[in-house]
């Protein structure tokens, strides 16, 4: 089982808890999924692509749980990039969709990134203008996104900005590789050898059109204005031309951007939290 931990000062311990419901059954009988006896095993930070996609096909359905302070909040059915309200309303009997549609950002949410092949790389805490970031399990892909990021100041953006090209890249993909794609077609086609098909002709049907009555009407002669409209500049013209290709480019960089500053109001709440919990301990106990 895969945890993601963060340790509020007001709400407690906060977890999302990943797994499979043969995971979750042992730990309570009560679990909803229905796939109980069927095991699987999460990728890890040294899994290649393959045996990733391979995990992703044999696996069972991925499992989400998310708890305050020891108590389940909710239950999920699947792993996916969505915002979701921390707390929940006791109903746990079912298993939920990941939705979050509607999710008030006012209040206690959390912020999760997934990629592509339903893999957890990231979890926020958010409540209006606060960004916590929480601590990914060890050994797991968000472990491993973390410490790439880590490493430098450069990466911590890089990182995101790629995701955000990531996102849009299907449009750059389109206008490189479209037309080296319908090259490529019609190259086969010109293998093909030409058959001569037979025609075929749908039978002629003269249906009755009604005539319906002309009715003249005098118009108004209205003199418009004339409006001299100023020529737009080259650089508007090529940024309403390639729209799909710079577009999906400032994406993934104002993410990258956002991912930074996120970053550092995290850090800065953490520390606050630090600062606030030596302020309130005994003094007693700290010369102890």
């Amino acid at each position: 089982m895969e945890i993601w931990s963060l340790d509020h000062p007001e709400y407690g311990l906060i977890e999302v808890r990943i797994g499979f419901d043969s995971d979750f059954v042992a730990e309570d009988p009560s679990w909803p999924g229905e796939e109980t006896t069927k095991t699987g095993t999460l990728a890890r930070a040294d899994s290649s692509l393959v045996q990733r996609a391979k995990l992703r096909f044999h696996n069972p359905p991925e499992r989400m749980e998310v708890r305050v302070a020891g108590e389940v909040q909710h239950r999920y059915n699947d792993v996916n990039s969505a915002r979701l309200p921390l707390f929940g309303d006791g109903a746990k009997n079912e298993l939920e969709p990941p939705v979050g549609l509607g999710t008030d950002r006012q209040k206690p949410h959390l912020k999760l990134q997934a990629n592509s092949l339903d893999e957890l790389l990231s979890v926020e805490f958010r409540e209006g203008a606060t960004v916590v970031e929480f601590d990914p399990p060890a050994g797991s892909r968000g472990a491993r996104r973390r410490e790439s990021m880590e490493s430098s100041e450069l990466k911590r953006t890089l990182i995101p900005m790629a995701e955000g090209l990531g996102k849009g890249g299907w449009a750059l993909a389109v206008l490189v590789l479209g037309p080296l794609f319908s090259r490529l077609i019609g190259w086969l086609l010109g293998l093909l050898p030409d058959w001569d098909l037979p025609e075929w002709r749908l039978p002629q049907m003269d249906l009755p059109v009604p005539e319906l009555p002309s009715v003249d009407l005098p118009l108004p002669n209205i003199d418009w204005p004339d409006f001299n409209l100023p020529e737009i500049p080259e650089w508007m013209a090529w940024l309403a031309e390639y729209s799909k290709i710079w577009v999906p480019v400032v994406v993934g960089i104002v993410l990258g951007l956002v991912a930074l500053r996120n970053h550092r109001r995290s850090e800065q709440e953490k520390a606050a939290w630090q600062d606030n919990q030596a302020a309130t301990q005994d003094p007693g106990e700290l010369t102890d």
